[in-house]
């Protein structure tokens, strides 16, 4: 039976102090499209969100929304664009339903609340269009004249003149693969690694950007660099995307928008006018690196006052028929730290300790003579003699030529004092960087810089306990899901940065938890659509070169299409993505239905991937997922109101169930396939054991795992589901001791044994030291475990977005306290607890607009928003 404890409460409930509003201003937070004040509206019926931030219980009752296109007339209530009426419902995601929207125009709006007796009116706020149809882009694609395999970066330049006081400019612009744009000289955007990656072919990104401070009135320059990130992949990898349908040589579509004071409106348009170039960046690749010949510089160039003579760009085709705003937050520069160490191997040679294994780049200040070549090489280890060791990151490269080495930086220098390097159009997962060059540098003449970069999420999550190993491992969990958000989840920042399907959804939940990061799955929805073949199998990477095969991933890689839309929902009420998704997965059921055995079962894909000693059957895995996208499928119809479709699917999951119930169950034995960890876990997970039988499989899994002395064995998947299974059947006890046990496998060995700054993609990483990468999210779903099962914040089973929360911590001995929040959709959600010797302290907060089920040891309690404390007394323990 699982440990439990037999306590009593002593005071169930009080209140803390309550205010009834914040400021006088109980509703916070207003977005559009889940962004706050957005530049890049593109769609016709945005959705328009806010939530009241009052600590009192507030039950809204009814909402009023206003828009108008300038801030006078919304504050008048006069020529409204919009003007819901009072609505009586509780409703806080809104499709807009005005007058059409019209491109590149700020629109102002506010709510109005009525709650019990009281009418609450927001703060205005904004969000401003981009472009509706493809018919408001004035500019034209161009390119330079060379072709896709000359390697030296193009450069743009267009000089304009504004000849009127200016009241605000905009800047719509897509650079393809990635772009560092200029205005007079001043950088503007905190990267080069922008727009999002995207199957060009089909879907192509653009950003926008205020760019009013940084034109004058009179003569401006626009100046852009090129990248080729992902859509001109040089440098051959196994994953075949030198070989992509979209492959050319880079090119920019842009436009600059300029109101006058006087409101007359001029676009400044990329077209033949712009002058082109070449420039230092000779090379740039985002496996290997960019070589940067200093010698090359042409200062200025990107200014009013350059003379040189340039070429004249030429047009190019639009390389997809869809173009898109991006309404997900930008890659950018995120923070900056130095080493912890250096070691000089010779005076052409030091290796860097960064202290941690992460993702980004390396700025270099650097003094030396003219034309000396210095090579910058980032890797995750040393070798036995304090040399950097690429051998668990370069197997999958296929380099051309002797100088192209992954993750390798070049810098030749232009003998000028203290120069600085920092490299554009790539980024490199490490914690060690060798700094080699061709003459002698004195060690003080190198200064080196880490920079963290990744796509520019808030926090909006935070835990803490008592145990410094599970904060440490809350860390790296946290550490490597940054390292892999590049504009989409990826597996690895150093030999991949592909988006493997189930690396993704299975750190989904843990990621939104403790960022929003809900924009970037639901752009990684439509990169899924993108990817679907012909025939309606789904490749195992999101998105895919379309010319690597990696459908042997099979069903549970493919299952990202029905767990990540789902998991949206869950956690943001968010229909569009399973709109988006919808039509896509039915394909995809139909294919799985043609490659059924004579049984009814799948056999064929990944299962447990890198699993520790037990390998769990596949074709029971693979089969498994395919009774829960059966079962997700009825959910996401059931959410469309399609009430055909969802009787359909589940009649499907209730085949499958039966078929795997018959094929894969023992009664006697009570276990499921060849009884590992994972095989008891899993069908309590997706509710597929006959009820009677619940408890008492997970009590065997409970005791395979204790007879194991608490060690786990399982991969990817089970990593994900065991801990999850064993929580919600009462052994949290037991997933703490596997998660912090100090020997392999665990977590907790990474941290004590091997230093670990960051997830590993396998427990044994010296095993197969050649694929085995040292920074991976894919086993970071434990985080979500911290929040969900020791905090307890969970959403209810029924009810998406935390409008209904279930708060159940498990108060597990190994513990003195817990504090966590979570930033819901509608409001800050917190739970700690605290034990004093036999005594428990247990606080929460509850958003306004909320309710909540409270499950505490000995009864249930359902609340409203509001602050609540709860002293429980511990009469007995049984351990």
């Amino acid at each position: 039976m699982p440990k439990i404890y037999k306590l009593f409460v002593a005071l169930i409930i009080a209140f803390l102090p309550l205010t009834s509003f914040c400021n006088k201003q109980p509703l916070v937070s207003l977005q559009c499209e889940y962004l706050s004040n957005p530049l890049g509206i593109d769609v016709e019926h945005p959705r328009l969100m806010w939530h009241m931030n009052s600590k009192k219980p507030q039950q809204q009752q009814a909402y009023r929304i206003i828009v108008a296109n300038s801030i006078e007339k919304l504050n008048t209530d006069s020529a409204l664009v919009w003007d819901s009426g009072k609505i009586k419902a509780d409703d806080q995601i809104v499709y807009y339903e005005g007058a059409p929207l019209m491109a590149h125009k700020r629109y102002y709006w506010k709510v109005e609340i009525w709650t019990a007796g009281k009418k609450i009116v927001s703060k205005p706020t904004w969000f401003e269009t981009a472009k509706i149809a493809s018919s408001d882009w004035k500019a034209s694609w161009i390119t330079d004249t060379h072709d896709k395999e000359f390697e030296p970066s193009p450069r743009f330049r267009k000089v304009f003149n504004a000849q009127k006081p200016i009241a605000e400019a905009r800047c719509y612009i897509s650079g393809l693969g990635y772009y560092q744009l200029y205005l007079n000289g001043k950088t503007i955007g905190e990267s080069s690694l922008n727009p999002g990656f995207t199957d060009y072919s089909k879907r192509v990104l653009y950003n926008t950007y205020d760019v009013t401070e940084a034109l004058q009135k009179g003569t401006n320059c626009i100046g852009v660099q090129l990248g080729n990130g992902w859509f001109n992949e040089q440098t051959p990898t196994v994953w075949y995307f030198h070989l992509a349908p979209w492959r050319a040589r880079p090119q920019l579509l842009c436009e600059v928008l300029i109101t006058y004071t006087d409101g007359e409106q001029e676009i400044i348009k990329s077209d033949t006018s712009w002058q082109t170039n070449t420039g230092p960046v000779r090379f740039d690749n985002i496996h290997v690196g960019t070589t940067y010949d200093a010698r090359l510089e042409q200062p200025g160039w990107n200014t009013v006052n350059f003379k040189e003579s340039w070429k004249a760009s030429t047009l190019a085709n639009a390389p997809a028929h869809l173009i898109e705003s991006q309404k997900m937050p930008l890659i950018a520069e995120t923070d900056r730290y130095s080493p912890v160490s250096v070691t000089k191997i010779n005076d052409t040679c030091y290796v860097y300790d960064m202290g941690m294994n992460t993702a980004g780049i390396t700025e270099v200040r650097i003094k030396g003579q003219k034309g000396t070549r210095v090579m910058v090489r980032h890797a995750e280890m040393l070798d036995s003699v304090g040399n950097i060791d690429q051998r668990n990151i370069n197997m999958h490269l296929r380099p051309r030529n002797e100088r192209e080495i992954i993750q390798s930086d070049v810098y030749i220098l232009k003998g000028a004092g203290e120069e600085v390097f920092k490299p554009a159009f790539t980024y490199h997962g490490f914690q060690y960087v060798e700094i080699t060059s061709d003459h002698p540098i004195a060690q003080e003449d190198i200064h080196l810089q880490g920079i963290k970069m990744h796509s520019d999420v808030d926090e909006i999550g935070s835990f803490t306990s008592s145990s410094e190993l599970l904060n440490k491992i809350l860390a790296i969990c946290k550490n490597s899901y940054l390292s892999n958000l590049y504009s989409l989840p990826t597996d690895c920042p150093t030999r991949e940065k592909n988006g493997w399907m189930a690396d993704g959804f299975m750190v989904q939940e843990a990621g939104m938890l403790n960022y929003n990061s809900n924009t970037i799955y639901a752009k990684w929805v439509k990169d899924m659509v993108d990817a679907q073949q012909e025939n309606g199998n789904m490749p195992g990477i999101v998105p895919t070169s379309h010319e690597w095969n990696s459908d042997w991933a099979g069903p549970i890689w493919d299952a990202a299409i029905f767990i990540v839309p789902m998991n949206l929902y869950d956690y943001y009420e968010d229909k569009e993505s399973i709109k988006n998704i919808y039509a896509t997965a039915e394909r995809y059921l139909n294919y799985l239905e043609t490659e059924e055995n004579e049984k009814g079962l799948l056999s064929s894909g990944l299962g447990d991937w890198l699993f520790y000693k037990a390998e769990t059957s596949t074709e029971f895995m693979v089969t498994a997922y395919y009774y829960w996208d059966n079962i997700l499928m009825a959910r996401m119809a059931h959410i469309l109101d399609k009430n055909a479709d969802e009787a359909k699917y589940l009649k499907k999951a209730e085949e499958l169930k039966q078929i795997i119930n018959k094929e894969f169950f023992d009664e006697g034995k009570i276990a499921y396939a060849n009884e590992t960890q994972l095989s008891y876990a899993l069908p309590l997970y997706m509710n597929l054991v006959p009820e009677k039988y619940e408890n008492q499989l997970a009590q065997n899994l409970n005791n395979k795992i204790k007879d194991n002395d608490y060690y786990l064995d399982y991969g990817f998947i089970g990593s994900l589901i065991v801990p999850e299974v064993l929580s919600n059947y009462g052994y949290a006890e037991t997933v703490f001791k596997m998660v912090t046990q100090e020997k392999m496998p665990s977590w907790g060995n990474w941290v004590l044994e091997e230093g670990a700054t960051s997830l590993f993609e396998t427990w044994d990483i010296n095993r197969n030291i050649g694929d085995a990468s040292r920074n991976h999210p894919s086993m970071g779903a434990i985080a979500a475990w911290m929040y969900k099962t020791l905090a307890g914040i969970n959403k209810a089973e029924k009810t998406p977005a935390f409008k209904d929360i279930r708060i159940q911590p498990a108060f597990i001995p190994q513990l003195d306290f817990v504090k966590a929040s979570y930033e819901s959709q509608y409001g800050r959600i917190t739970s700690e607890w605290k034990r004093t010797g036999k005594k428990i302290k247990f606080k929460v907060s509850i958003p306004a607009g909320c309710s909540s089920t409270i499950v505490l040891p000995q009864e249930t309690k359902i609340v409203n928003g509001g602050s609540y404390t709860f002293r429980l007394n511990a009469v007995d323990l049984e351990y």
